[in-house]
């Protein structure tokens, strides 16, 4: 009788150490579960936050490149009225000495 006391015994403790074991695998697998789903998670919203970032960088570019046409369409217009300015003033300095060199034969 003592044998199987003591084998009931050895069974019970075996149940509850299974028991026990199987209780903690399926908290790790359910851990570990839910802990693949937290990352998806962070994953597309981390994505979403990236490619909205990447429109807003491309929306700038689009824009800094347009303010730089602009500027250079600008700057080219300056450039052409500096060259008629230094045109007009080529064309009055050599009409100022031509009429130096008029004054000083009348004079």
């Amino acid at each position: 009788m003592t044998r199987l006391l003591a084998a009931e015994l050895d069974i019970a403790q075996t149940a509850t150490i299974t028991s026990a074991a199987l209780a903690v695998a399926l908290a790790a697998v359910v851990g570990f579960v839910s802990l693949g789903f937290y990352r998806a998670r962070r994953s597309t919203a981390g994505e979403a936050a990236y490619h909205a970032l990447v429109e807003r960088v491309v929306d700038a570019e689009t824009r800094s490149a347009e303010a730089t046409a602009a500027a250079l369409e600008e700057l080219t217009g300056l450039r052409a009225e500096v060259r008629g300015a230094r045109d007009e003033m080529t064309e009055v300095k050599r009409r100022l000495a031509e009429l130096e060199r008029l004054l000083s034969q009348i004079g």
